[in-house]
């Protein structure tokens, strides 16, 4: 919003969103916070140098995601959240199998290398479609965690009601009837989220009793927009 003009509109926006005092971290949260910010810097520095001609969408410009991302996880795992369901569009999604979801590094890096071994022999798709399960240790709550990235194909919003469904079917058939224990988490392009289209129409069934998730975050990827060395998540 820093490019709007008019001060006292970017005042007003400001003021409802910007917390005073939410971005102080004790020592212990800063170290964390950086050693989630390498391993995704980390991560997208070696796919670059090793396969620059690869497709890849990388994350870069936009590493804050992963950090962002492990912090939503970690804070809803110490409400009682026990599944964390996500949907996003290509950029940085290897980044997030392998810093969010912990897919293994060499099921990764094998769709790169045809001449290296997959653990699995895969969906023979594009490697920036697929998706993945894991149930795992949350190591800053010490409590077990699913988390899911459900595949998307080139349509990149098409995910959404995907994710939706996805969730709902979990709170039922797990008894969750106010979203305490399963949630979803959706990434947007700038431009997609602003459009009109199958984003919207996935907001207009979130009140609706027998379609509501009980609330979804939203999280809205720009890697285009910069001030000084800040990425903008």
């Amino acid at each position: 919003f820093m490019f709007i003009n008019d001060l006292e509109q970017c005042q007003w926006i400001r003021q409802k969103f910007e917390t005073p005092g939410v971005m102080k971290f004790t020592l212990e949260e800063k170290r964390t916070l950086l050693a989630r910010m390498v391993r995704s810097t980390r991560f997208e520095e070696f796919l670059q140098k090793k396969w620059s001609a690869e497709k890849r969408f990388g994350l870069e410009g936009c590493e804050s995601l992963i950090p962002a991302l492990k912090t939503i996880i970690d804070k809803s795992s110490e409400k009682g959240v026990e599944n964390v369901i996500m949907g996003m569009p290509h950029r940085g999604r290897l980044n997030v199998l392998a810093n969010v979801i912990r897919k293994e590094l060499e099921q990764i890096f094998c769709q790169f290398d045809s001449r290296l071994e997959a653990a699995d022999e895969g969906s023979g798709d594009v490697k920036y479609h697929l998706g993945m399960y894991h149930r795992r240790i949350n190591r800053v709550t010490d409590r077990n965690i699913t988390l899911s990235l459900v595949a998307n194909p080139s349509h990149l919003e098409a995910v959404d009601p995907v994710v939706q469904g996805k969730t709902k079917a979990d709170q039922f058939y797990c008894g969750d009837t106010d979203g305490n224990r399963v949630m979803s988490i959706l990434l947007h392009g700038d431009a997609a989220f602003a459009g009109q289209g199958i984003v919207y129409e996935t907001f207009h069934l979130s009140d609706l009793p027998s379609y509501t998730t009980h609330g979804t975050v939203h999280v809205v990827v720009n890697n285009q927009v910069t001030s000084g060395n800040q990425q903008r998540v």
